[in-house]
């Protein structure tokens, strides 16, 4: 008898698990695994959906920045220079900073509807565009939670729609002719005339933000559709550094 005890126990153990091992089999390929295959195939059909609905303002928001920033990059910001000449030196101030702005409130609203999507190509995008501005040393510097502010207030202040991701140039120079500026439009404000007044100086930061735009871009607008091929220059970041 005591010789069936090690058999017994075995055969019983054996038997427990080969149970597990038959009903975690079952589990996973009738249940989990289908139901995961769902739910990417779900996740993806709402990421498509998400850019098809905001792919227009996106690509203007991104392009419009990234443009910018080649420009006064590329010339050494000679269209400040040409417009302060004319006594119109706050108008390139405040667009300038209006375009990045714009850009700001556009990627806080994409952020806060991928927070419930698998969507890390898109977050690691947006990401690296913010710690474009936030990196670095005083002058065209935007640390993070001014970045989210600065959105915040962009998209609070359109008269249009605040959960739309369209943002009035005209709602933008209101807010910056208010007595009472908010302290981070304020810093907006001063970044946007720094790089311009020193745009040597802030070239290997603003051309680290313009190339992570493009980056952007193309992920967006991955077929050229709406910017075309030409319209994608990457300011080269090691001829900022010479």
């Amino acid at each position: 008898m005591d010789s069936l005890l090690p058999w017994l126990t075995g055969g019983i153990v054996g038997g427990l698990i080969g149970a597990l091992v038959g009903g975690f089999s079952k589990f996973f390929w009738e249940h989990w695994l289908p139901d995961r295959l769902t739910w990417r195939r779900d996740q993806r059909v709402r990421q498509r959906q998400l850019l098809a609905t905001h792919r227009d303002p996106a690509v203007r928001a991104i392009n419009e920045l990234q443009g910018r920033l080649w420009v006064v990059l590329s010339s050494g910001a000679a269209n400040y220079r040409y417009v302060k000449g004319q006594r119109r030196g706050q108008y390139y101030i405040e667009s300038t900073a209006f375009v990045v702005a714009q850009y700001l409130a556009w990627s806080e609203l994409m952020r806060r509807q991928i927070a419930a999507l698998d969507y890390r190509d898109l977050s690691r995008l947006l990401d690296e565009v913010s710690e474009g501005f936030a990196h670095g040393g005083p002058g065209f510097q935007l640390f993070l939670y001014d970045q989210r502010e600065i959105g915040e207030r962009l998209m609070a202040a359109s008269t249009h729609d605040p959960t739309a991701p369209i943002f009035r140039y005209s709602d933008f120079r209101d807010m910056m002719g208010a007595s009472d500026l908010p302290e981070s439009l304020r810093a907006l404000r001063d970044a946007s005339k720094h790089l311009l007044e020193h745009v040597e100086d802030e070239s290997t930061r603003a051309a680290r933000i313009q190339n992570a735009l493009i980056d952007l871009l193309d992920f967006v607008d991955p077929d050229r559709r709406w910017v075309r091929t030409e319209r994608r220059n990457r300011f080269s970041i090691a001829a900022a550094r010479t």
